[in-house]
């Protein structure tokens, strides 16, 4: 499907509008997915049929399109800017066993064998910024590492925010726990974890959502991930903490407040026993 682009065959990614990739494919509108996962993000009205079903988009829409799909894009989809496509191999996205995780969940592999389409979780203008400027800057830096972790973290920006959908409707649909796998809680705990980390630092805070015991809660973070939950939010804390040490103009104090620490001091002494380095190393390690 989306093999059209030099882009893609040398980094596993590839971002464009739709009617870009029409434009590229000889005014051909239909599209085979081959083994590459998409994310539609929908500007503007449109309609796609995805294996033979019509989906109708509204403006702010996310559509997550799982390998090996037939695509057809609709006359209004081929409108300057309408619909943009993340377009990316698995070797791409999967850096650890949460990214894994993220990419055989039924975002992609819906059990009902549908297409998982949300609306976003903030403007779609918003989205437009934060993802599709974003990248287009970065591509433009002449550094393709740092472009390419861009992109991975937009990903991941994106099946999080698709992840917390499939997770709401799960339980509104469902309502008992003993019916979720283990993938299944610690990929809700990880989405919950995005959105609280900078207040709630407590395992008992996340297993109390979750509607198991924190105990409970390790023991499924110990199988799918091998870590306990408490280093999960570690972690989490710790790789956010560094990410605006480097690449941000917050002072120290300013990092600790938001990452929701009451002054600098304990700030450093956490980040301190986690990595073995104080805040300023960390900024100025190059």
């Amino acid at each position: 499907m989306y093999k059209i682009t030099d882009e893609l065959n040398i980094n596993g990614f590839s971002v464009n509008s739709i009617d870009y990739y029409i434009e590229r494919n000889g005014g051909n509108r239909s599209f085979e997915g081959l083994d590459y996962f998409c994310i539609l993000i929908v500007i503007n009205n449109s309609a796609v049929t995805i294996d033979g079903i019509l989906y109708e988009l509204k403006r702010g829409s996310l559509v997550f399109v799982g390998p090996l799909k037939k695509v057809v894009f609709c006359e209004e989809s081929e409108k300057k800017g309408s619909v943009y496509a993340l377009v990316f191999s698995a070797s791409f996205f999967e850096r650890s066993a949460k990214d894994s995780l993220m990419l055989n969940s039924d975002l992609f592999f819906d059990k009902s064998s549908k297409v998982v389409v949300t609306q976003a979780s903030i403007p779609i203008d918003e989205v437009l910024k934060l993802i599709i400027t974003r990248l287009d800057l970065y591509k433009t830096k002449q550094n393709n590492g740092l472009y390419i972790s861009v992109a991975h973290n937009c990903v991941e920006a994106l099946l999080l925010d698709g992840l917390f959908y499939v997770d709401e409707k799960a339980y509104e649909e469902q309502n008992d726990v003993r019916k979720f796998t283990f993938i299944d809680i610690v990929n809700r705990f990880r989405v919950l974890l995005q959105k609280h980390y900078q207040i709630e630092k407590h395992v008992s805070f996340y297993a109390e959502q979750l509607f198991v015991t924190p105990r409970r809660l390790s023991e499924m973070t110990e199988s799918v991930l091998g870590r306990s939950a408490k280093q999960v939010i570690i972690d989490k804390v710790v790789s956010e903490g560094i990410r605006m040490l480097k690449h941000s103009n917050f002072t120290v104090s300013e990092v600790a407040y938001q990452l929701g620490f009451n002054d600098e001091a304990n700030f450093s002494t956490f980040i301190k026993k986690h990595t073995t380095k104080n805040p300023r190393m960390i900024r100025h390690a190059g």
